[in-house]
């Protein structure tokens, strides 16, 4: 007996890890290569010109501001509109992007540049590093732009199908930089603002790689000239996406919150504390190359999926990247609170009282590693499915309302110590929060169906459409799916007969023209209008182009109703549109 007509979720679980890996290796290439750097630098010329590098830390985080805003907020918004198939849209939330983190980057460095001694007095910086630690920032302010350059970029690049170009640049960029670090302090001995000077470098030549996307490659996405736009549309659009990308506040919150541990670190523990924090900073590397890499991949496929009202699909999505966060987590936390002494030898820490400090911070924060890396996860799924007030909550807690009343707190009762358990805190509560919220939305929407993901029933009928189930359109289907179907026939009549002829025409010109056995199938039901969604991943083909198919008898018959035909293509997939109103 044959079975009911099911989606594999092959394509999903092929496009997800085809951007996973190269993510995996972008973020790796960029976190390895700085802790590869700032463990050369403990061996070269000592552990404590590590504090040097922390007190610059806060402002390389404040970047992040910039970058998240231009990259995935501009992202999304244009993987928005790319859905809706309005691609002028797409493309002036692109050149709005790159243009826009231009302005804002070296703005940036112009701040820092004539405020250098106030921001370091800021920070308390140790008296003994002040001198060396200003001149190693008056270098390093030239990466900013370069790096934010590269990111934002990068988030574009990614969603358009090319995921290894950002892997090499950054790759290219921290391989430069380790090489230019090991010549320097070993072969010319300039000592460590000569580290800031390779990073520079390296970047420069990485953001000299990925320019090739602009103006070489044949991408979706592209530049376009803003002069036929007014100032007021532009501000509004930069509106929009400061609005759609509640994520930002929480850069903004982790950049102050980066800052006040600083400064708590310095004031309570000296140069030891800078040292302690670094390492715990940098003692995450591992777990976060793989939530950075899964939660870059899971956001615009959530996004575009969601927006596609595939809610099955989100929910596929959004579990497996839970498990896979869990799964690296839980076991590095459980490592760092048992053996913190392996970061000693790492990072090469000798010195008795460093190295006590060292282990209180990493044993104390050890499982916050989990809770930090869930809370991102749920924040950045929330904001891909448009949750933005949740999104915000999660992130202001954690970044910002936790740490700072913790820390605050804590550190009045209990000294230096207290530093290291807000970090816990703060990491961990907002996850119950999240918890909390989402029972709270469930209980005021009857329509949400799981609780945790926030999603929602809609009329959709899903499954694989394989070669040999052609002409099986009602057979074999579900319960619930059956029902729509019938719905559909209901609602449309002699036309359903048209529209499920059509689908098999379409489906079979696709077979017929790409080396494929499968197809996506979806249908939606909306009101009166219906939404027939073809993907495969196949080499790209759009079928409405084929004149044959368009003079068949069921696709004339389709054309002279109220019928939409489209083609995209999304995520590197074939998407074709089949959309008719009655």
């Amino acid at each position: 007996m044959e079975g009911k007509l099911e989606r594999k979720y092959t394509f999903l679980k092929n496009k997800y890890n085809t951007l996973l890996l190269p993510t995996f290796f972008m973020v790796m290439s960029e976190k390895v290569a700085a802790v590869i750097d700032i463990i050369i630098i403990g061996f070269l010329i000592g552990s404590q010109q590590l504090s040097i590098i922390n007190i610059a830390s806060p402002l390389t985080y404040y970047t992040g501001i910039f970058y998240i805003l231009f990259g995935q907020g501009g992202n999304l918004l244009a993987l928005r509109a790319q859905s809706e198939l309005n691609h002028e849209k797409m493309n002036f939330y692109f050149t709005l992007s790159v243009i826009g983190i231009c302005i804002f980057s070296i703005l940036y460095i112009l701040i820092i540049f004539l405020f250098v001694d106030n921001i370091l007095m800021m920070y308390n910086c140790p008296k003994e590093i002040f001198n060396i630690s200003k001149e190693y920032l008056l270098i390093l302010i030239f990466y900013y732009p370069l790096n934010c350059f590269i990111v934002v970029v990068s988030y574009f690049v990614r969603s358009d199908g090319f995921p290894k170009m950002p892997f090499y640049a950054i790759l290219i960029a921290n391989v430069i930089n380790v090489i230019l670090d090991i010549v320097f302090l070993k072969v010319f001995d300039w000592g460590i603002t000569a580290t800031a000077l390779s990073t520079v470098i390296g970047y420069l030549i990485g953001a000299i790689y990925i320019s090739q996307y602009i103006f070489i490659k044949k991408g979706s996405f592209k530049i376009i000239s803003l002069a036929k736009y007014k100032i007021k549309n532009i501000l509004y659009s930069l509106k929009d996406i400061i609005l759609n990308t509640p994520e930002v506040i929480g850069k903004i919150f982790f950049a102050l919150k980066i800052s006040l541990l600083t400064y708590l670190s310095s004031t309570y523990w000296g140069v030891a504390g800078l040292i302690a924090f670094l390492i715990y900073d940098n003692s995450e590397t591992v777990v976060y190359i793989f939530l950075s890499g899964i939660m870059k991949t899971m956001s615009p496929i959530v996004t575009v999926l969601h927006k596609e009202m595939d809610f099955e699909a989100v929910h596929y999505i959004i579990v497996v990247s839970m498990k896979q966060v869990l799964l690296i987590s839980f076991p590095v936390s459980v490592l760092f609170f048992v053996y913190p002494e392996i970061l000693l030898a790492i990072f090469n820490v000798s010195n008795p009282y460093y190295a006590e400090v060292v282990i209180l911070a990493i044993r104390l924060t050890a499982f916050s590693l989990v809770g930090r890396c869930m809370s991102y996860l749920l924040a950045s799924y929330a904001q891909a499915i448009e949750e933005n007030k949740i999104s915000s909550i999660i992130t202001f807690l954690e970044e910002f309302l936790f740490l700072f009343a913790s820390a605050l707190i804590l550190t009045r009762l209990i000294g230096g110590i207290g530093i290291w358990i807000s970090i816990l805190v703060a990491e961990c509560l907002p996850v119950l929060v999240y918890v909390i919220l989402t029972l709270r939305l469930q209980k005021s929407n009857k329509d949400i169906i799981n609780r945790i993901f926030m999603i929602q029933n809609s009329k959709l009928i899903t499954w694989t459409y394989n070669r040999n189930d052609v002409g099986k359109l009602d057979k074999y289907l579900d319960e619930e799916s059956s029902k729509i179907l019938i719905q559909v026939e209901n609602l449309f009549k002699e036309n359903a007969i048209i529209i499920s002829n059509s689908i098999n025409d379409i489906c079979n010109d696709i077979f017929e023209h790409i080396d494929i056995d499968d197809i996506d199938l979806t249908i939606r039901l909306m009101d009166e209008k219906l939404y027939i969604v073809f993907t495969n991943e196949g080499k790209l083909y759009n079928p409405f182009s084929n004149d044959n198919l368009m003079q068949s008898n069921n696709i004339k018959a389709l054309s002279q109703l109220n019928c939409e035909f489209d083609y995209d293509e999304i995520l590197g997939f074939n998407k074709t549109y089949l959309i008719y109103e009655n």
